[in-house]
């Protein structure tokens, strides 16, 4: 017994001088589903960089990632069902992805292919693509339209209110 007390202890000491930390640190690549995301660690360090996969073979998707205020204990779909305004108070935009069916996400407002996340804190993802959106009509939209603003996807039901919502803390 006193050889195992001491392995553990041993065990103990080397957790707390190495930080112990669990945080996933580098690119993490998070898979869209129809309607879920997969690969979302629950704790990542401070100047990873999220990537976007879609496996799925007919709707496009997109991680939208936010910062949520600090303080706020909330759960992501108590803050969505908030008023626009309201919700948009408790939160920061951090970036976007956009991935069409089978294809891996781009920045939909210029180049970059990832979002880093640099601050402490909790953080949010979300689709806000509405259910049955025409592909087309985003890649399109992407590949240099000439209308001003978001396409029209039409009224489905966004994804993040059929559960396509993550969650993770960025630690410093």
């Amino acid at each position: 017994m006193r050889k195992s007390t001491s392995l553990f202890a041993a065990g103990l000491c080397l957790v707390a001088a190495c930080g112990g930390s669990s945080a996933t640190e580098g690119t993490i690549e998070i898979t869209a589903n129809d309607y879920s995301f997969a690969g979302v660690p629950e704790t990542v360090a401070a100047g990873s960089e999220l990537t976007l996969t879609n496996a799925s073979a007919a709707e496009a998707h997109e991680l939208v990632v936010m910062k949520i205020a600090d303080g706020e204990e909330r759960t992501m779909e108590e803050l969505l069902a908030l008023p626009e305004e309201e919700s948009n108070a408790l939160v920061e935009f951090q970036g976007v992805l956009v991935a069409l069916p089978e294809q891996d996400g781009v920045n939909p407002e210029g180049p970059g292919t990832s979002i880093e996340v640099t601050e402490p804190g909790r953080y949010a993802i979300v689709c806000f693509i509405p259910q049955g959106a025409d592909p087309a009509v985003l890649e399109a939209a992407m590949t240099g339209g000439e209308s001003e603003g978001p396409p029209d996807m039409g009224d489905g039901t966004p994804h993040a209110f059929l559960g396509m919502v993550g969650e993770f803390q960025v630690e410093g």
